[in-house]
């Protein structure tokens, strides 16, 4: 391997129709397909339609840009391991498909990570020159702006998406296109320091005024998402990036961005208020409300507007004063710039005043005094006890226990949403892990984490590297790193890498980054395979992953299409089951491993046999459950299909064993203890006559389970008050009646009365609540106490208990 002198790369001088015509596709997909939730990935089949519409166009665009690829790529540059590193990434994501425990998610993430490869790869070979870069640079702005004027647009009434506002502990958070606040929020942070950079880093004027304009619209912006990790986060990134900037390019890019923020401040009570009264009219009041668009006309509007466009001319003003006091500045601190610590001295200060900065805002309150109460009150509970802290930590722990079981190549893409229910030590519902890389530990193993570490690091270290060399030029490249960097860090702390956007906009940064420099080293070992008849073999191998995973998810694209049009039919046309299975069972010929295609089929068959009574449906059902649960062996629907049908069948034994099975599975779901212990209460009472022994055994595991649910009852007292409980696992009405039944049976009448007791206090037109108080009279009769009232409110409720009442006492006499 020779080691060149860092150059920088030389433009192409060929024009390529198809280097510009894929640009134009990514442009296509950056600006327009976002908008379906960020393609948020929730591991569910709401969300996929938008997901496979977006992968067919990247597949089809990426086939686009090998053809410029097979022509232009050299395999003894960096270009080419890069390209390797990001292949490896969907590649262990396919290996752990064959373990994995959930194998519809698992695919879906090979799926998803090979477009993510897509736009490194196109990125990594296609932006090569200076006019390519400004264009990356101009389509990656331009998408994240719109994004951004969406979400004031949301704020200000003038458009309606579904939960663009997500009314929240008393807040209105905005949202934008994500309908989470918080991944909006990291969007809005990687942004912000983006345009700060650009504002001060451009040479031409008319473009810095453009970026200046946007500062105040994204800072506010980021105020209303309520978010404290991302404005935590501010200052540190901050910090980071300025030990890569001039001297003066630092003091520029801090005045810029304290002028953006005090502008913000001071326009933000009017704008939060205004902003709220707004939310309150806009939004719906009930599900079946639609959202009210306001005119623009509307004074509200209006005042949200000129507030916003007021603030964001004054610091366009103040960037272009900045800008024309640059070359004055630069002039001034040549001779500190000769020195080694020169970049170091600003962050320095930085810290120090950040910490007085903080204590002063809000040590002595006047953070109350300058932000609206409600921002004020949020960023006031900032600490390591916070319910969300506190909650992510548990997340992480649950992580760590969860991969040790699978720790080499991990749980499968879905993983940690399949799995994180038998790990967690509280009832805590998260179907995301809340930290990119702690959900990629649990999806792909520890190798699978260390190569996706080794390829952000090695692309960073890398770029960084070659950077520094000509840090002093400050080439407007460096945005990319910001964009990049930015959001990952923001990731350790939240999902926002499972939207398929934001995953796009990083992998595609990560490629420009890779490409700037990647002429820099030659690998002279590899120069073989630049000869003709080697070159083409890559491009021809990364043509047929493109086409093969282009059929494979148009097929899967193909089977939501049938699976719509068998709930269209059932539920608008009515049709009888025949005509329903035809579509149905076409969906699921083309996806066999879908969970919901698979359920919807059962639970079709098993409304047939409940209408009919023909065994023959449930059989069907029943192998459709056997056939499904091979491959998503923790799907609660489908597990709880299973108990339904055995119990159709009669199978009660089989039936509890599922109960069982649901309960190692999901510790923390109240309705498995519930339904076991009741299925032993009965099934006990039902063998006794016959088969005492195993009648006990009934009883005991069902006492053992009640037990259960007190000792992880006695589990939750440990939890800090800060952190919220989020399900709630008590003894149930439901699990109450069933335990007292079991007392009953074995003759412990006292311990039955106190169990089934505080039934009295709850409303009898319950029918479970019924056999409880009709248990907890009869046990007060073994006693010889009674209860007139209660007797007389239970006839009331259901005249019939009397004659049951009778026969409960009549068996145990």
């Amino acid at each position: 391997m020779n080691k060149h002198k860092a150059i920088r790369h030389q433009d192409r001088s060929d024009f390529s129709i198809t280097q510009w015509a894929a640009l134009f596709g990514l442009a296509i997909f950056f600006l327009y397909l976002p908008y379906q939730q960020g393609l948020f990935n929730g591991f569910s089949d709401s969300f996929e339609v938008p997901i496979y519409e977006a992968l067919l166009f990247v597949f089809a665009v990426f086939l686009i840009a090998l053809v410029y690829m097979a022509r232009n790529l050299q395999y003894d540059r960096l270009e080419f391991l890069f390209g390797i590193g990001m292949l490896l990434l969907p590649f262990i994501y396919w290996i752990s498909s064959f373990q994995a425990v959930s194998y519809h998610n698992a695919v879906m993430m090979v799926f998803i990570y090979g477009s993510y490869a897509a736009f490194f790869l196109t990125a990594l070979s296609l932006v090569s020159t200076n006019a390519t870069r400004l264009a990356a640079e101009i389509l990656v702005f331009l998408s994240g702006y719109a994004i951004i004027i969406v979400g004031l647009l949301a704020a200000t009434g003038q458009v309606s998406i579904n939960a663009s506002i997500w009314f929240t502990s008393n807040t209105y958070r905005l949202t934008s296109i994500f309908q989470y606040s918080n991944t909006y929020a990291g969007l809005l942070l990687a942004f912000f320091l983006c345009a700060t950079f650009a504002a001060v880093n451009t040479k031409r004027m008319i473009v810095a005024w453009f970026h200046a304009f946007m500062l105040v619209p994204i800072w506010i912006s980021l105020m209303l998402t309520y978010s404290r990790g991302a404005l935590v986060l501010v200052p540190v990134l901050v910090l980071i990036i300025l030990i890569f900037l001039r001297l003066d390019k630092q003091i520029a890019y801090v005045v810029t961005l304290m002028v953006s923020v005090i502008a913000s401040f001071i326009i933000l009570n009017p704008f939060t208020d205004n902003y709220i009264d707004i939310a309150k009219r806009v939004m719906p009041k009930s599900d079946d409300e639609d959202p009210y668009i306001l005119p623009f006309r509307d004074p509200a509007v209006l005042k949200g507007w000129l507030i916003l466009l007021a603030a964001s001319l004054v610091v366009a003003l103040c960037v272009w004063a900045i800008r024309a006091a640059q070359p004055w500045l630069e002039q001034r601190l040549t001779r500190w710039e000769k020195r080694g610590y020169a970049p170091f001295i600003l962050p320095s200060i930085g810290v120090v005043l950040g910490v007085l900065a903080s204590i002063t805002l809000f040590g002595t309150g006047v953070a109350g005094k300058i932000l609206p109460q409600s921002i004020a009150d949020r960023i006031a509970n900032i600490n390591f006890r916070q319910h969300s802290v506190l909650e992510r930590i548990t997340f992480y722990r649950d992580a760590l226990k969860l991969s040790a079981d699978y720790p080499l190549i991990g749980a499968g893409g879905g993983g940690w949403s399949a799995l994180y229910e038998q790990y967690q030590n509280n009832p805590y519902i998260s179907r995301q892990a809340h930290s990119y890389f702690f959900q990629t530990l649990v999806e792909i193993g520890w190798i699978g984490l260390i190569l996706l570490i080794a390829l952000i690091g090695g692309v960073f270290l890398y770029y960084l590297h070659h950077y520094w060399r000509e840090r002093m030029e400050q080439p407007r490249h460096f945005v990319f790193f910001i964009l990049a960097f930015s959001i990952l860090v923001h990731s350790l702390i939240d999902f926002d890498m499972s939207f398929v956007y934001i995953g796009a906009l990083v992998f595609f940064s990560m490629g420009v980054l890779a490409a700037v420099y990647r002429d820099t080293i030659r690998l002279d070992r590899l120069s073989v395979l630049n000869k003709v008849r080697w070159r083409y073999l890559y491009p021809l191998f990364l043509a047929i992953m493109a086409a093969t995973f282009f059929i494979q998810v148009f097929q899967e694209y193909a089977a939501n299409g049938f699976y719509r049009q068998s709930i269209e039919m059932a539920v608008k046309e009515q049709r009888p089951l025949n005509e329903l299975l035809v579509p149905l069972d076409q969906a699921i010929a083309n996806s066999p491993a879908h969970p919901t295609y698979a359920y919807t089929k059962i639970d079709w068959l098993m409304q047939a046999y409940k209408a009919t009574a023909d065994p023959l449906y449930a059989e069907q059902a029943k192998e459709q459950i056997q056939r499904i649960l091979s491959v998503e062996p923790y799907n609660r629907q489908i597990i709880l299909a299973k108990y339904r049908n055995l119990k159709d069948l009669q199978e009660y034994k089989d039936a509890v064993a599922v109960l069982e099975e649901g309960i190692s599975k999901f510790q923390w779901d109240i309705r498995f203890y519930e339904a076991a212990v009741m299925e032993y209460a009965v099934n006990g009472k039902t063998i006794y006559s016959d088969d005492p022994d195993t009648a006990q055994n009934y009883w005991n595991r069902g006492l053992e389970l009640y037990g259960e649910v007190l000792r992880r009852m006695d589990m939750l007292k440990s939890l800090p008050e800060e952190q919220l409980q989020r399900r709630s696992f008590n003894v149930t009405p439901f699990l109450r009646q069933a335990v007292g039944q079991i007392y009953y049976s074995l003759g412990q009448y006292e311990e039955a009365a106190n169990i089934l007791q505080p039934l009295k206090n709850i409303n009898l037109n319950d029918q479970y609540v019924r056999i409880g108080i009709r248990y907890y009279l009869a046990s007060l009769h073994q006693l010889g106490q009674s209860d007139v009232k209660l007797l007389n409110r239970l006839l009331e409720a259901d005249e019939n208990e009397k004659m049951e009442l009778d026969a409960l006492l009549q068996t145990t006499e």
